[in-house]
């Protein structure tokens, strides 16, 4: 978002870079009236908006009480005042893959035909495979100077091979957080050791049986978990 705002600024298409990203349920306000200006605040002050899980501006199943009626109506309102002057980016889950039970994205625009005839187009982002899985895996590690053992990248492939085959695969959030499991697992090893010291290369060295750990919890997590999930795969819709 903020590269597609740039470029748009560089064009001479929008007159400054300032940038907000908020949630959908932020625009609504704490009580009746104050919903309206919150929103219009939000197109004063920005030039490019992103509005994350959009479809929270919505209950489930497009439910709209008077709070989500009033930001939408006001949402509305500044898409058809600044539809030339400002990018904004409606984020959220959805895609062409996805059924319409679990499209949270469809669910909100059919809530509102005003904000759908307003988008002027949409981009899909496919899910992450087994390979740039383990790459953004390794990524983080090496961002956070860790190392870790070669022979992790075979366990790591199996075990997304089989996640982005799960309508309840959350793409690379899914890495990070097993990364970040994988790091309790390596610091509970080492500090098992009870030594007075410990070098940094123990500290960051990640170990294939941390990687094992991490991947047998997270896959007891999903097994509890499962079915209580929405599917999760990504798109955003884009205005102005």
């Amino acid at each position: 978002a903020r590269i597609m705002g740039q470029m748009m600024v560089d064009e001479q298409l929008l007159s400054d870079n300032r940038f907000v990203c908020v949630n959908g349920a932020e625009l609504k306000g704490m009580y009746v009236g104050h919903s309206a200006p919150k929103t219009k605040a939000l197109f004063e002050q920005n030039d490019i908006i992103v509005i994350d899980e959009a479809y929270a501006l919505v209950g489930d199943y497009g439910e709209v009480d008077s709070f989500s009626k009033e930001a939408l109506a006001q949402l509305i309102i500044e898409l058809e005042e600044h539809s030339t002057d400002k990018l904004v980016i409606f984020a959220g889950y959805g895609g062409k893959d996805v059924t319409d039970k679990n499209n949270k994205m469809k669910e909100f625009l059919d809530a509102n035909p005003g904000i759908k005839s307003r988008i002027t187009s949409t981009i899909y982002f496919p899910s992450y495979s087994p390979r740039e899985m383990v790459g953004i895996f390794y990524h983080i590690a090496k961002r956070q100077n860790y190392l870790l053992s070669k022979e992790t990248e075979g366990i790591l492939y199996n075990y997304f091979e089989k996640r982005v085959k799960d309508t309840n695969f959350g793409n690379g959030r899914e890495a990070r957080s097993l990364f970040e499991t994988s790091l309790l697992y390596t610091a509970e090893r080492v500090l098992k050791q009870d030594k007075k010291s410990y070098a940094r290369a123990e500290m960051q060295a990640v170990e294939y049986e941390d990687v094992e750990k991490a991947i047998r919890q997270a896959e007891y997590a999903d097994r509890i978990q499962n079915g209580s999930r929405t599917d999760r795969r990504i798109g955003f819709e884009t205005s102005g």
